[in-house]
């Protein structure tokens, strides 16, 4: 990369990463909903209280609240957004010719492209994290959590914060894209 007169960059394997994260999202929110219905059903049907034992003392847990249908539309439009910006690049990069004049300029925003993931807010709980696609878990110690502010609300059962945070995220997903436009409409 030290002797590249343009900073090899390309988005395609990105895309594919954040069309994972975003699936994995959505199958947890469908899981989490699944497994909370029939916890609640059993617990409804008396289940619990037929299979304890009755020498022992047993409390028959409360129903869960149950997990409502987020709108992860905009984390669908702005992987769509993404995967035409990504395209885009890629063909507009193939056509760039060795005297190309905005080298310079096309480096300074593809250097900088990670930055866009950041938001000043940071993350819930833990404002310190500004990334946004990928940030240790609030209980995982340094692993970490991909779509952290989504993942983790559907995860700690904070429902009113989830379509928030696929807002938010869709707004980053979103500026990213629009600096990729920048860069394909500088190699042009």
């Amino acid at each position: 990369m030290a002797n590249a007169d343009i900073l090899p960059f390309e988005f395609q394997h990105f895309r594919n990463a954040i069309k994972k994260y975003i699936d994995e999202v959505t199958k947890l929110a469908d899981d989490l909903r699944e497994e909370t219905e029939k916890e609640n059903r059993l617990i409804d049907e008396g289940f619990y209280a037929l299979a304890s034992n009755p020498k022992e003392k047993f409390v028959v847990p409360e129903p869960r609240e149950e997990v409502p249908y987020f709108n992860f539309a905009p984390l669908q439009n702005a992987l769509e957004e993404l995967t035409r910006q990504a395209s885009a690049f890629e063909k507009a990069s193939q056509n760039i010719q060795d005297d190309f004049d905005n080298a310079k300029e096309l480096n300074t925003l593809l250097k900088d492209m990670e930055r866009s993931l950041l938001l000043d807010q940071g993350l819930p709980n833990r404002p310190w994290f500004r990334h946004h696609i990928y940030a240790p878990g609030i209980y995982t110690g340094y692993d970490v959590k991909t779509l952290p502010g989504v993942r983790e609300a559907i995860e700690l059962r904070e429902y009113d914060r989830v379509n928030g945070q696929v807002e938010i995220l869709a707004e980053v997903m979103m500026h990213f894209s629009k600096k990729i436009e920048n860069a394909v409409n500088l190699m042009q």
